[in-house]
This record gives structure tokens, C-alpha cells and sequence, in this order.
């Protein structure tokens, strides 16, 4: 072979490589960007519903409020001439309770059908107080009154989500307020005023805030103008109130998808600029319209940059993986190639041994044949053979007409009686012809044959079988073939068998088992042999339908998708029901074409151990060595677990520290071996003081953290006090008693890990400072 010819077959080699390897990366890219927009997508459209709905369900408790307030009796009384001025005592003092109640509304108003205020309670900083009859002013010109007051009984009308004005001021600090009304009517059903209740708006912008905090984008909240009210960039919140400040919002630097808001007001939008997923609510419950200005709208934004990086990350390993698969692949084909110009000699011989072998097949299947007609009676007399029969069994055609052999005479005595009995059966089941099964004949020089034949049925007029007409086909050569691919069928056998792990041939289209090893016999049945019909999912999952779900897919239904290998790990049970921990390696298998998949071979490792050294080293990793509980780094974990599940549920918990105090004096003067013994002592007392649902951990050395979910504040004192009394009461050998010092506090709303910690040392700080072996809850 010359060299330049194989140089420039190589050179060819490196293009190809370099395009597919390019295509290949393209397609990934592709890929890689649909499923990272997906992922922001669903997380996105998760977001934007919890948002809406915790929205809507603030507003419907508002709107609760509001239909309470309107029906009650004294108000609808309260238009008549005669209305004792204690009806209104009871009306002031009915508000001022719910303002303390609910703290979520700045002032509640009664304005009489003329825009005069009748009665207002002002939330006044969490102490509710009713405004004097001097102080009470008219309304009757501003708008949330005149749309109010015009508005059908029953119904709610809610204004514009804006910063309160005090005396044509904006309020500092900045107080954002709705306005939810509704009309009062007397027992006539005439309107006599409406209902105001100013609703402290900041309670639904903090929810906001703590839902969106985890959000891989940004969590904008607009008015029904494009303006914002809350965003990452709250410099520019509310700039609609200041007309001198700059005018910046949605409508202004993003109208396409502004324009796309205003016209669907539900739904998502991807272009240069990122991701956006936008949703619209009305604060009254009212069908969203174009010309609704008290509406709000929710805006997700997940800008182009941030889906970039995000999905280079995902890209980094491919990129490696993809240049060494192609460099492999370059040595690979390079080697094959080297490989395929040495053995054309051997492919000429080859070719001429497939034409051989291909003639033999024809002769074969024109191979030939004998024709007879057969009496039944004894023996089966032959009236009629064709002439090849000296050609197949080199007997004379005089033999059988002659009468001196008949068709028993050539039959092996081994196959007589079946010969016979599907003669028998032939004629009760009265056909006119059947395919016999093989049977061997022996020829003159007494050598076996197989051979198969078809029958005919003759009957006489009476439908009695008077004769066989039969069509004999030698199928020696075929039988020969089957003992060959019988024994290559148990050569197979011996080989699976000769695999330590357990392997598996399987059906795709029933899951049925084709072959099974040894081992995997051994491992999942007490049977010796594979039962007919057995699936791989009743054989090593003990059950009745196929692998499916997350955490058990099926690998048949993962190869159809991709047409590649796969590796799972499944749970399985040996034969004793024992559970185990099993890696499937599934590989296709296709038929001569190479496209249609027709079985899978799975080989199957057990990982069992390697699965409990995993479970043990992540408990080495989470747990104190001395105290056998939990670490800084797991607490950590779990501290903030319980704040995100606390921020989704409003279900607040408490956080304990404590200190062994002067526990240096005891490892100085007693030695280390006792401090240990002392902490265990008191990890042990802590344990079963303790609620099952608290969490205890060491935070280091002499200090320790225990977190207590669902619990009040004073529910949390007592357990406190109850903690430091029984430590105190323990006498530990050589030591007597230790004391300890407590620092605690609740969860609020807008606590994050920092300053709950922060809180808890400086109570435990202060607990130490007043004496120590007390406790302070800040």
C-alpha cells in the first residue's frame, strides 16, 4: 500500500472526525439550551403560581374582613335619626378590635352617603384609636369614594397599589397602601355610605420578597401601568409617585414584553434579552380587563446572561468528554483503517468462500423430492413412488410395487408408532391433509435420514381412508443445521455462564427472559432451570409489572428512547428476599439491519456494600465523634432547611444555645477523660428532654444548638428553663455540678441564618454576662 494514498486517507479521516465532532457539539449545545430554558421555565411557572395564589389569598381574607364589617347591624342602623351614640361606641370598639387583631389595615371608615367620615379607627403603630367627631374630615371628592359609593351592594372595589398621602404629602416612612370599599346599605336596601379599610400593602411585599428569595432570576412586582412597585432594584421602585425622579419601569425598557403582558396578561415570553413569566391579578377578585388600573402584575425575569453561564456550566464535562471520545475515535478509525487495507487479500478469499457456501444453499433448497401413494392397511403398501427415490435411497421403484418392501419397511422402528398415531388422529379429526412432524427413514444402505412430509387424505365413497398421498422433502441437512445451532445455543449458554455477574438476555417487547447465566439463577431462583415465560422484573424485582419512576426506571424503556447503553441502580431481591443494591448495565441488541432493537443483554453488579460505606460515611460526616449527634455542618444544613420550610408554610420554630459554663475548669483540673464524660452525660439528659421533632447538635466544644420546630414563645421559655434545672441537678463523678448558660429566640418573618444566629449568641451572651446558669430569650 502506498504511503501518500494512506496520507490522504487520513487527512480525509480528520475532516470527517472534526465535522461530526462539530455537528455533535452542536446538537448538544441545542439540547443542552432547550432543557436549561425548560428547567426555568417549570421553575419560573412553579414561582409565579405560589406568588399569585399567596396574593389572592391575602386579598380574599381582606375581602372577608370587608362583607363582615358592612353586615353588621349596628352600622346599617346607623343612618337613622335615632341612633344612640352607643351603637357607635360598639361600632368603634368592634373595629378597634379587628384592627389589633388583624394588624394589617392603617385605618378603618365609615363615610356616610354625603363622603363625610362617620366613624375611623387609625391602627396607629399597633395601638388602634378612634379619631374624634372633630377630627373626622369629608371624602366626598376623592376617588376610591365616588367609585365606591356608585358600586352594587355586596361587591368590592380596591384602588391602585400606591404610597399613602397625608395632607398632599407622601407619608414618611413610605407606607404603600390599597384601598378596599364596599357600599353599606340599610335594611331597605338603600346605599346610606361605604366601607374604607387602608390596607398596610407591606404585608404581601414581605411574602413576596421571602417566596422570591431563592429565585434564579429577578421577582418583579408592577402596577397596572409598567411601573415598579418592588424589584431587585429598589431604587427604582415607586419612582411613579416622585414626577421629578426618573420614569423607568417595564413599559419603558422592555416594551415588546410589556405589549405582550397588556394583551395575554398570563404567560411567558423568551427573547435577546432572557426569559420572562408574567402573571396579572385583581386585588377586588374581579375579571381582569385591558383598562384595569387597580390590577398587579408579576413579572419573572431571567435575564440572557444568566441562561448563558448556566448553560456553559452544564457544557464544561461534555466538551471534555466529547474531545477525548473524538480523539479516540480518530486513533480508532485510523487503526481500522491500517487494518482494512492489510486484509483485502483475505476479504477476495472470503467472498469466494460466501459464493460457495451461497451455492450449497440453493442446491439445498432445490433438494429432491419423492412422491407415493400409500394403501392403509398393515405396513403400509406403496401402489406408487416416484423414480428419484433410488436417487435419495437407493432403492429400485420394483421394490415397492412389487410388493416386496412396504413404506414400514424404510421407517426407523423408533418413529413407527408416532407414524402411525398421527395417521390415527388424521382420520377422527377427519382433514384432508397435514404436515407431519420429522421422522427418520433408512435407506439401502442403511444409513438414517430425516425427513418430513405432507399428507393427503383419499377416502372413498363411503368417507372411509382408503389412502395416503404423500409429498416426502429430505430434511437432513436441515436437522443438521439445527443440532449445529443447538450446540451453538449451549455454547452461548456456557459462555453467559462463564460470567461472574449475573447476566440476562431480554425480549423488549414482553421483557420475557431469552437467557439467564448461572449466576443469576443462583442469585434470584432456588430453580435449577429458567421457568417458560419468566420477565426480568419478576425474576430480580419479585413483581408483577415492569420497572418504572424515578427511583426504579426501566432500562428497556430508557434504550428505546436513546438506542444506546445504559447504567441504572435498581433495588433487587436474591432468592432469599434479602434487599440488594444492584448496578444494570443494559445494552442493545438490533436485528441484521442495525436500526430495529429486538432484545437488551444486562449484566448486573452488586453495589450493596458500596451502598451502606456510603450511608456510613455520610454519617461519619454529619456526626460528632464524641457525642454521637450531630455536627456544625449538618445543623447548619438543617437550620437552613427549617427557615426555607418555615418561609413556605408560616410554621415559626425556635433556636436554642447553651454553654457549659467554666467547663475549661473541669478539662484543667480533672483531665479531658472526664470533660468527655460530662458532655456525653449531658447530650444524654438533652436526648430525652427533648421533643422527637427537635434537632440537636454540637456546635463545638462545651456548646450546643438545638432547634425546635412549631413551638410559642413561651412554650420555648418553659423547655429552656426545663433544660438548664435538670442540668444543674445531674452530680457527675469527681466533678459534681455543672451549670449551663441558655440563649434563645423565635424565628421572624424576615430572619435569615446571619441574624438568627446573631440574636441567639447575643442572648447566650447575655445569659453569661447576668451571672451564667440562667437563660434569656431575646
Amino acid at each position: 500500500m502506498k504511503n501518500g494514498r494512506l496520507v490522504r486517507i487520513y487527512l480525509l479521516l480528520i475532516v470527517v472526525v472534526c465535522t461530526f465532532g462539530g455537528v455533535l457539539f452542536w446538537g448538544i449545545y441545542q439540547q443542552t439550551q432547550n432543557n436549561v430554558v425548560n428547567e426555568l421555565k417549570l421553575e419560573s411557572n412553579n414561582l409565579i403560581n405560589q406568588l399569585t395564589k399567596q396574593l389572592s389569598l391575602a386579598f380574599i381574607e381582606v375581602h372577608s374582613d370587608l362583607l363582615y364589617i358592612i353586615e353588621q347591624k349596628e352600622l346599617r342602623e346607623l343612618a337613622i335619626a335615632n341612633t344612640k351614640q352607643s351603637a357607635v361606641r360598639n361600632i368603634q370598639e368592634s373595629w378597634k378590635s379587628l384592627a389589633l387583631q388583624r394588624k394589617r389595615y392603617d385605618q378603618i371608615r365609615f363615610l356616610d352617603i354625603n363622603g363625610q367620615e362617620q366613624v375611623r379607627i387609625n391602627y396607629h403603630k399597633g395601638n388602634p384609636v378612634v379619631v374624634n367627631k372633630k377630627d373626622l374630615q369629608s371624602k366626598k371628592y376623592r376617588y376610591y369614594f365616588t367609585e365606591s359609593i356608585n358600586k352594587l351592594p355586596g361587591t368590592i372595589y380596591s384602588s391602585p397599589l400606591d404610597l399613602n398621602v397625608e395632607k398632599q404629602q407622601i407619608e414618611l416612612p413610605l407606607k404603600p397602601t390599597i384601598r378596599f370599599a364596599s357600599p353599606v346599605t340599610d335594611r331597605n336596601g338603600n346605599t346610606i355610605g361605604a366601607v374604607i379599610l387602608n390596607y398596610l400593602a407591606e404585608n404581601i411585599l414581605n411574602k413576596f420578597r421571602r417566596i422570591s428569595a431563592g429565585y434564579s432570576g429577578d421577582a418583579i412586582l408592577l402596577n397596572w401601568q409598567g411601573y415598579t412597585l418592588l424589584s431587585p432594584e429598589s431604587a427604582q421602585d415607586w419612582g411613579f409617585m416622585f414626577p421629578d425622579s426618573p420614569q423607568t419601569g417595564i413599559n419603558v425598557e422592555h416594551t415588546d414584553v410589556w405589549k405582550s403582558i397588556q394583551k395575554l396578561h398570563r404567560g411567558q415570553k423568551i427573547n435577546t434579552h432572557g426569559l420572562y413569566t408574567f402573571d396579572s391579578i385583581h386585588p377586588s377578585g374581579e375579571l381582569i380587563d385591558n383598562f384595569c388600573a387597580s390590577c398587579l402584575r408579576v413579572l419573572l425575569h431571567v435575564p440572557k446572561e444568566l441562561i448563558d453561564a448556566r448553560i456553559w456550566r452544564q457544557l464544561a464535562n461534555t466538551v471534555k468528554f466529547l474531545g477525548a471520545t473524538l480523539t479516540v475515535m480518530l486513533i480508532v478509525l485510523a487503526i481500522a483503517i491500517w487494518n482494512r487495507e492489510k486484509q483485502k487479500v483475505n476479504e477476495q478469499q472470503i467472498q469466494r468462500l460466501n459464493k460457495k457456501i451461497s451455492n450449497e444453499h440453493e442446491l439445498f433448497l432445490s433438494g429432491p423430492s419423492i412422491i407415493a401413494k400409500l394403501r392403509n392397511e398393515l405396513g403400509w403398501p406403496v401402489e406408487f413412488i416416484s423414480t428419484n427415490v433410488y436417487e435419495l435411497l437407493g432403492y429400485e421403484t420394483d421394490n415397492f410395487t412389487s410388493g416386496k418392501l412396504s413404506f414400514s419397511n424404510i421407517i426407523d422402528p423408533e418413529y413407527l408408532q408416532h407414524f402411525s398415531q398421527e395417521n390415527v388422529q388424521a382420520d377422527q379429526d377427519r382433514v384432508t391433509e397435514f404436515k407431519r412432524s420429522p421422522y427418520k427413514i433408512i435407506d439401502h444402505s442403511r444409513q438414517h435420514k430425516w425427513v418430513q412430509d405432507t399428507t393427503h387424505i383419499i377416502r372413498d365413497e363411503l368417507g372411509r381412508l382408503t389412502h395416503f398421498f404423500v409429498h416426502i422433502s429430505d430434511i437432513t441437512h436441515l436437522k443438521q443445521i439445527e443440532e449445529q445451532l443447538t450446540e451453538s445455543h449451549n455454547y452461548i449458554q456456557r459462555v453467559v455462564d462463564a460470567i461472574a455477574d449475573p447476566t440476562l438476555v431480554i425480549d423488549i417487547n414482553n421483557h420475557q427472559l431469552q437467557l439467564v447465566n448461572k449466576s443469576a439463577l443462583n442469585l434470584y431462583t432456588n430453580d435449577k432451570q429458567l421457568k417458560k415465560s419468566m420477565t426480568c422484573y419478576r425474576l430480580s424485582h419479585k413483581r408483577n409489572t415492569p420497572c418504572s419512576g424515578k427511583h426504579d426506571p426501566c432500562p428497556i424503556a430508557e434504550i428505546q428512547k436513546t438506542k444506546k447503553a445504559v447504567s441504572v441502580v435498581h433495588k433487587h431481591y436474591d432468592n432469599e428476599g434479602r434487599v440488594m443494591h444492584v448496578d444494570v448495565r443494559a445494552t442493545p441488541i438490533f436485528d441484521e439491519s442495525g436500526e430495529h432493537l429486538v432484545q437488551i443483554i444486562e449484566s448486573h453488579r452488586d453495589i450493596t456494600d458500596t451502598i451502606n460505606m456510603e450511608k456510613q460515611l455520610l454519617h461519619i460526616a454529619e456526626t460528632d465523634r464524641l457525642t454521637q449527634i450531630y455536627n456544625r455542618t449538618k445543623f447548619d444544613e438543617e437550620l437552613k432547611n427549617q427557615i426555607a420550610w418555615a418561609g413556605l408554610t408560616n410554621n415559626y420554630f425556635g433556636l436554642i444555645m447553651l454553654d457549659l459554663d467554666h467547663f475549661k475548669k473541669v478539662n484543667d483540673n480533672h483531665g479531658h477523660d472526664v470533660g468527655d464524660r460530662v458532655l456525653k452525660t449531658t447530650v444524654e439528659l438533652l436526648h430525652k428532654r427533648i421533643r422527637k421533632s427537635d434537632i440537636l447538635a454540637r456546635w463545638g466544644g462545651e456548646e450546643f444548638m438545638i432547634i425546635t420546630p412549631q413551638i410559642q414563645q413561651d412554650d420555648l421559655l418553659s423547655m429552656v428553663e426545663s433544660l438548664r434545672t435538670a442540668i444543674e441537678e445531674i452530680k457527675h463523678p469527681k466533678v459534681g455540678a455543672v451549670t449551663a448558660s441558655f440563649g434563645a429566640s423565635m424565628l421572624t418573618p424576615n430572619d435569615n441564618i446571619k441574624s438568627l444566629l446573631k440574636r441567639v449568641d447575643m442572648a447566650l451572651y447575655r445569659s453569661k454576662n447576668s451571672g451564667r446558669n440562667r437563660c434569656t430569650i431575646l
